[in-house]
Formats: C-alpha cells, structure tokens, sequence
C-alpha cells in the first residue's frame, strides 16, 4: 500500500500561502496593500488548484482500491422491501425536530409528488436500523470536521448501494412525479453539460460549482442521486468512501465527493456513465426565490424540469417565488 495515510491533509501551495496571508500578522499587509478585487482572484485560484490537488490525492488513493490494496466492502441491509420503489431522504438532526421552513416546503412537495414511492426519510436515531456500517464509520462522527452533510455523502451510498431507490436531499423540492427515463436508470445524477447557455452568469452565481474550464472537476450534484440495487458505479464510489472514512482524519475540500466522482468518471469508468442531464436545470428556481414571482417564467422552469434544488431562505418576501411555493406547499399546514 502507498503511503495515503491522511493524504488529504496535504494542501497545494499556493492555497496554503493565500491563507497564510489572510491570517495575522501578514492580513493586515495583504488587506491593506492587495485591492479587494485582485484578492478575490488570488482566492479564486487558490480554490481552483486546491481542488486540482485533491483529484490528485484521489487518483493516488485510487490506484490503492484498484490495485486491491484497500477494502472491498459488502454491506447488508436490515429491512426487506421486496420490490417496493424508495425514495430516500435523511436529515441529522431529527426528523421530528423544528425543521427549517425550506425542509418542511421540500418535504412537503415530495410528500405531494411521490406518486408510487415509498417515502423513508431517516436521521440520527433510526439509521442505525437500516444499515449495519462498519464502526469506523460511527467512530469517525466524533471528529468535528465529518459533519453531518460529509455523513449525507456516505449514507445516499449506502442505502442506494444495499436497497436501491432514489436518494432526496432535504433540499430538493418536487413540482411533478420523478420521470420514468430518470427513475429507471441503473444509475443518475445530474452533471455538467457541454452545450449549457449563459455560461458566463452560472459561473457568476457560483463560481466554485458552476464552471466550465478544463481545470473544472467539480461537475455534479450529488443531491439527486437514482440508483439499481448493487449499481457497480455507486458500489464503487462507496467503497472508495468508506476507506476515505477508515484512513484520512481530515475532509480537504467541500466538493470532495464531486471531485472523487469526476476522477472516476473521467477515468476507470469511463465506459459506465450514466445519460448527462444538464446540472443547471435542477437550479433554475433556486436563483429566483426571492424574486417577484412570474407564472409563465414559472411554468417556463416547470416545463423543462420538475426536480429543484433548493437553498436556506432568510425571510419569505411578499409575492416572491418562495412566497408561491409556501403557499402551494405548506397553506393548509402549520409552517
């Protein structure tokens, strides 16, 4: 085995001296001398080599798995289904706790448009039913920087891996009954396409995610994610993630699981991927909440997708977007 004990720890070096001159005493020298705009580059490009870095630490710890030098993991799932469709969603902090109000509203709209799925949404006290992880796994929560999104990333596997189905972030908000051509695939995630329009405003709303360079390897969303029992992608992912989980003490970039995915997809899987749906489309809506609300835009959005990931919203401003949707959503429940 290669030496990848905590190799994501290691960070490219430009990104350590950007931070290096965002701290004191050299902050005060960079911030005072370095105009605002110019620093906004410098960050840009730290991130961007940060996470060239990362997919390089990952094709290292890949050619660990491929080479059989890691565990291969077969997980057992605690419930029998039979041939029951699941839709599966997971909130950490309680299901029945005080949910934000964009949880309750996605909630609901799933619960509305689940058409002949079953809806299991699970959190911290009723995991443990469902799926038999290793105790590596439970150990690991004990470290502050796996939080509870990081555990998200591992679970959607698991579950889709051990009972199939389709895994919900809390965040997604349902406008119709999921499509057959999606449902029904082996596997599916939304992902970056060549021939997306405006670009340049995507970038613009979130430069980090949306991006379309060469040097771009953060180019899906994991937060709709379809999957067959036993999916040999989704396998693989899994078990890659959970020796990430087994051997590294440190998450070294947010889209760490995105950047996993593109090296595999890119790379050894090539031959595997899944049909590639335009990853705007699922954020169409997401960027108009709190604009004043449109019915032909809205029904625009609608006729092209009726998956949407939605975002935490501070207030519900009056005749917005996200005003239409709670009260299409939730007027008839206690929000």
């Amino acid at each position: 085995m290669s030496n990848i004990l905590n190799i994501f720890n290691s960070e490219a070096d430009f990104k350590r001296n950007i931070d290096r001159l965002s701290k004191f005493p050299l902050r005060i020298f960079y911030f005072t001398f370095i105009p605002k705009a110019y620093r906004k580059k410098l960050t840009i490009r730290a991130n961007i080599l940060q996470k060239k870095h990362v997919g390089m630490c990952w094709n290292i710890f890949l050619d660990d798995y491929f080479s059989n030098q890691l565990e291969h993991f077969q997980l057992k799932g605690k419930k029998k289904f039979n041939d029951q469709k699941i839709i599966w969603q997971y909130w950490g902090q309680g299901i029945q706790s005080d949910l934000p109000h964009i949880v309750k509203l996605c909630f609901s709209s799933v619960d509305q448009f689940k058409a002949d799925y079953q809806v299991i949404r699970l959190d911290e006290s009723n995991i443990k039913d469902y799926l038999d992880l290793p105790d590596f796994v439970w150990d690991k929560r004990n470290n502050s920087k796996f939080k509870h999104a990081f555990f998200a990333d591992l679970i959607r596997l698991a579950l889709l891996n051990v009972y199939g189905g389709v895994w919900l972030d809390a965040t997604i908000l349902l406008t119709a009954p999921i499509e057959s051509e999606i449902s029904q695939a082996d596997y599916f995630m939304f992902q970056r396409h060549c021939d997306t329009l405006e670009k340049q405003l995507w970038y613009e709303r979130n430069y980090d995610y949306f991006d379309w360079s060469d040097e771009q390897n953060v180019n899906v969303l994991n937060s709709f994610i379809v999957g067959k029992k036993g999916n040999e992608v989704l396998q693989i992912c899994l078990d890659v993630l959970l020796n990430f989980w087994r051997t590294q003490e440190n998450i070294p970039h947010y889209f760490f699981f995105q950047i996993m995915y593109d090296v595999l997809i890119k790379g050894r899987l090539k031959s595997k991927q899944c049909e590639i749906i335009d990853d705007t489309l699922p954020h169409l809506l997401q960027f108009k909440l709190n604009d004043p609300f449109d019915l032909v835009e809205y029904n625009n959005i609608l006729q092209r997708i009726n998956i949407h990931k939605m975002t935490y919203v501070d207030k519900i401003v009056e005749n917005s977007y996200y005003a239409f949707l709670t009260k299409q959503f939730l007027s008839n429940k206690n929000n």
